[in-house]
């Protein structure tokens, strides 16, 4: 039974808080601690970069299905079936857990491999659908929860860094467990008149918004609208940028992660990952919002910076620059995590479509990455190219990335 309770302002959090959006950190957390694992993997045990290749586009794929499929009537038959579907891909996940867990242990890499397959088929299915959660939430409870389920999954993944082998397969599956059971829970239902209800309290996910309902006299948005037409245009800018932001960066990660060792780097990712959802986070909470405009301000100095520290020596400062250009990749992803949630709640958009189209996006960009790190590491090796070559030819097409598809009046077309 839904419960109603009154709602008293703590900073610019909303009360009840929200358990079920702890699903969402775990979620990413579950996805990241196997991507880690898989690295030590490549990293200590000398296996190829396709174990992770396969992981993002299996997440890849499934999110851009999903995508594609959110055609209204599709989306009816999966809101009446939401529980079985999640089920289903909860026990997707359960298998490819097994899979991980018995190639690792036999040391056969097929099984370690399709293991891989089906966690990234779970992970990218729980992560798009979360996305229809957030769309429900006000314009606070949006940036509130995304920076808290951020730094959830980062902490969660520092933990699971320290575990033995057979204590971090316990703790990988209970927390597929705990996120499949967060996912289904039923949220309390606020008094707050500008949130809009909750995902589970309505009958499809892909709803319109909540104002629209109420008031059926108001008409609903045109696509003809200008508005609308340079929003929807900003809103593919975003997701392309994304795409190939992505891509960048994890090329030239995954070249530098190749003189560390598998321990180091991704330890390196979480702790950066945490604090950059923490500063965003006490800043929401203690002084004031960042605008997205701000956020996005931010993105490229930091991530630049620190592919220029590390450009500038290897050696010593490839911690300290990897960690900094880390934390602009949290700032980027929190970001259009963010800008998505908002453009599909202002225009009235299927939240499937916008947050499936981003997460193979954004998957697709880290497999294509990988993909072209292999490559990039044997022209090193065979002194074909040189690392200080390499670096500024991305960082240039991370610029022109930044300032040709996405530059900051995209973001003002959105809002």
């Amino acid at each position: 039974m839904t419960t109603l309770e009154p709602q008293v302002p703590r900073g610019n959090a909303l009360v009840p808080f929200r358990w079920d959006l702890l699903g969402f950190g775990l979620c990413r957390a579950w996805v990241t601690s196997l991507l880690a694992f898989s690295g030590n993997e490549i990293w200590g045990g000398g296996l190829s970069l396709s174990l992770q290749i396969v992981l993002y586009f299996a997440a890849a794929l499934v999110a851009g299905a999903l995508a594609l499929a959110s055609k209204p009537a599709a989306l009816a038959r999966m809101a009446r079936r939401e529980k079985p579907f999640a089920l289903v891909s909860a026990g997707i996940g359960l298998l490819g857990m097994v899979c991980i867990i018995l190639g690792k242990l036999d040391h056969v890499d097929a099984l370690f491999l399709a293991g891989l397959v089906l966690a990234g088929s779970c992970g990218g299915y729980f992560e798009t659908v979360w996305g229809s959660k957030f769309v429900n939430l006000s314009s606070d409870g949006i940036q509130v929860y995304t920076f808290f389920a951020m730094a959830v999954s980062s902490l969660f993944g520092i933990a699971a860094g320290f575990l033995p082998s057979t204590a971090f397969y316990l703790a990988s599956t209970i927390m597929l467990g705990a996120m499949t059971a967060l996912f289904l829970a039923q949220p309390f239902r606020t008094a707050d008149k500008d949130a809009p209800l909750p995902e589970n309290a309505a009958p499809m996910p892909d709803r319109p918004r909540p104002e629209a309902e109420a008031s059926p006299s108001l008409p609903e948005p045109s696509v003809g609208q200008p508005a609308e037409r340079q929003g929807r245009r900003a809103l593919a800018n975003l997701l392309l940028s994304c795409l190939l932001f992505s891509l960048i960066y994890n090329l030239i990660v995954t070249v530098a992660y190749d003189s560390l060792p598998s321990e180091t780097a991704s330890q390196i990712r979480f702790w950066a990952n945490l604090l950059a959802a923490l500063i965003l986070l006490c800043t929401f909470l203690l002084v004031k919002p960042l605008s997205a405009t701000t956020l996005f301000r931010l993105v490229l100095p930091i991530t630049a910076v620190g592919f220029v520290l590390y450009l500038v020596s290897p050696s010593v400062l490839s911690e300290p620059a990897l960690a900094l250009s880390s934390m602009g990749r949290k700032f980027f992803d929190i970001l259009t995590w963010i800008l998505v949630a908002k453009a599909v709640q202002e225009f009235s958009l299927p939240p499937t479509r916008y947050f499936g189209l981003l997460v193979a996006g954004k998957n697709l960009g880290y497999a294509g990455g990988s993909l072209l790190a292999t490559m990039a590491l044997d022209a090193l090796d065979a002194a074909v190219i040189q690392l200080a070559t390499l670096v500024p030819i991305l960082m240039l097409a991370l610029i022109v990335c930044f300032f040709w598809l996405l530059p900051e009046r995209t973001i003002d077309h959105l809002f």
